[in-house]
């Protein structure tokens, strides 16, 4: 089923893992997409594999390189429909080792990211709601995590930088919901759970780590970039034309413990 022709979407962290599995399927439900990442060789290789998909340089923690990025896309489509910030890093010093510069460091891509990228892209999700007339909405879906809401959920001990920036952001999306709601731009989250990408790759090495996981996920698997996507898809989508500020958790269950 097609369930974004036409729409432009935009999508952080496009490159690979998450990103990469949200914008194949934004792409295969008839939306163009816009790839954005800051590493120009990794969409080399994304563009080599889906032509149809748009470049775009972005470094999500740097406000020139987003103004510029939005520029591009202003430039070559004059609106957007709908931005999936995904993009985000994972550092894992616990307390009594975390240093100014790594907190920082996570904040700017897990929070500030998110904060500028949106800032930048109001203007075309408006352009794009008033586009498609009538009832139609823009959508903002912001990638979060479980370790919003619980801690140790995959590391073995606090991440404290991780999960007050992942915090921050299901905060930013509740209220940003609010303020974007008369121009018709909704505002979600996706909150994952371990999901199996190139950043988990170390973790599910090992098997005391997996067992840990596997026991407090009901559903019994490790969760795959395509359950990611698949929440995003609906989110962006005008099946989910009445929906804004919530988050959907995809987690296996995890949170119901």
């Amino acid at each position: 089923m097609t369930t974004h022709p036409g729409k432009i979407a935009a999508v952080t962290g496009a490159a690979s893992g998450n990103g990469l599995a949200i914008a194949g399927k934004l792409l295969k439900e008839g939306a163009t997409v816009v790839a954005l990442d800051r590493d120009e060789a990794a969409l080399e290789r994304l563009v080599a594999q889906h032509p149809e998909m748009v470049p775009v340089v972005m470094d999500v923690a740097n406000e020139a390189s987003v103004h510029s990025g939005m520029a591009e896309i202003d430039a070559k489509f004059g609106r957007l429909d709908t931005l999936v910030n995904n993009a985000g890093i994972v550092k894992g010093s616990n307390f009594d080792d975390l240093g100014v510069a790594e907190w920082d460091q996570v904040f700017a891509v897990n929070s500030t990211g998110p904060f500028l990228v949106s800032q930048a892209a109001r203007p075309l999700l408006e352009k794009g709601a008033a586009a498609r007339g009538d009832d139609s909405t823009s959508a903002i879906v912001n990638i979060t995590s479980v370790e919003a809401h619980i801690v140790i959920a995959s590391s073995g001990h606090p991440q404290v930088h991780y999960n007050a920036s992942k915090g921050a952001l299901l905060m930013f999306t509740k209220a940003l919901a609010i303020e974007t709601a008369a121009s018709k731009i909704r505002v979600n989250a996706v909150a994952p759970g371990f999901i199996e990408t190139p950043f988990t790759k170390s973790v599910l090495e090992n098997q005391e780590a997996v067992k840990f996981l596997l026991d407090r996920t009901p559903l019994g698997r490790i969760g795959r970039p395509s359950d990611v996507a698949n929440a995003v898809a609906f989110l962006a989508s005008d099946e989910a034309s009445w929906v804004t500020g919530t988050t959907i958790h995809v987690d296996g269950g995890w949170l119901v413990y």
